[in-house]
């Protein structure tokens, strides 16, 4: 009788926790959930999460806050999103190969690449080569020409250090032999404003970051790093076209969204169709073309799956960048 008591007591227990559980998961999100940017504002992933944010909350029925935490090439926003509590209201816009490129090449990383839970990618963005509007390099073929010229004294700045950007300059500087002077910056954003300043020769930033310098007319493009030209810009040549010699475009960045590891299935599924029917959603694709987004969708498991192979790839390329 005691056991059949207890028995009973155990099942109804049972069914009040998940009773308790399934209005929690029902009603998620209940408050604004936080989107981590590791980049400065301005540039190509604070501009395509800013654009997207505002889309997806109408899906999810709560706000989507951007928040910045640039620095270290992406370190601290990757650490702060890997470290956060996994309940469903701190999530972020990450960025690949900079994200396994910050583990595999610093020291004290307080992340493993499985500690995040891929939930969409959104974006392919390559690298992009940028100088101002009043530059004397008027192609490519002039920078690389005054390069080899003068090695190793032409600045040429991008996001780092050690990120998408900076491997796609090295990876560059020994296909074509040539040797720059690579300066960091936190981010696209500043970047592009050093180049504009006339303190580089060139900057190297993502074609989404360069978007709309280039439609004021501030800024000119002397190369895409892609197997194609981009429609966001089909009067500018491939770097391999333009050069010549075929480069890899190993920098273009795949840009997703990520929650820490140990999110509830629940709230995963809920995030994913949000983010999915955005990428469906008529106004968004006007308002990310006329932004310079370009746009390739992945689901979670696709975007899980091209992440571990990005991990596995990118073990060839990381001298380069020591």
């Amino acid at each position: 009788m005691i056991a059949t008591l207890k028995s009973t007591l155990a099942a109804m227990c049972g069914v009040t926790a998940i009773a308790a559980a399934a209005p929690a998961a029902a009603d998620y999100p209940e408050k604004p959930i936080t989107m981590i940017v590791a980049y400065s504002p301005g540039g190509g992933t604070d501009t395509a999460a800013r654009t997207i944010a505002k889309y997806v909350e109408k899906h999810l029925g709560q706000r989507l806050v951007v928040e910045n935490k640039a620095g270290a090439g992406g370190q601290i926003g990757f650490s702060a999103l890997a470290t956060a509590k996994p309940d469903g209201y701190e999530i972020g816009f990450i960025n690949v190969p900079s994200i396994h490129l910050v583990k595999k090449l610093r020291e004290g990383v307080p992340y493993e690449i499985s500690d995040f839970d891929p939930i969409a990618n959104i974006q392919l963005d390559p690298v992009v080569v940028a100088v101002a509007a009043e530059s004397p390099y008027q192609t490519l073929a002039d920078l690389l020409a005054d390069a080899k010229a003068h090695p190793g004294e032409l600045n040429i700045g991008a996001d780092g250090p050690q990120s998408n950007n900076q491997l796609q300059l090295v990876v560059a500087e020994k296909a074509l032999d040539v040797d720059f002077n690579f300066v960091a910056f936190d981010g696209t954003g500043p970047a592009v404003k050093a180049t504009l300043g006339g303190e580089l020769a060139a900057s190297l930033p993502s074609a989404s970051g360069a978007t709309s310098q280039v439609e004021s007319g501030r800024l000119r493009l002397l190369g895409v790093f892609a197997d194609q030209r981009s429609p966001l810009f089909p009067d500018v040549p491939t770097v391999s076209e333009a050069a010549g010699t075929d480069v890899n475009s190993v920098g273009a960045s795949m840009r997703g969204i990520a929650a820490p590891k140990g999110l509830a299935p629940e709230q995963k599924a809920v995030l994913e169709k949000a983010f999915a029917a955005v990428m469906e959603d008529p106004e968004f694709l006007a308002q990310a073309k006329s932004a310079g987004l370009p746009l390739q969708y992945m689901n979670a498991e696709e975007f899980g799956a091209y992440m571990s192979k990005a991990d596995a790839e990118l073990d060839s390329y990381v001298e380069l960048l020591k």
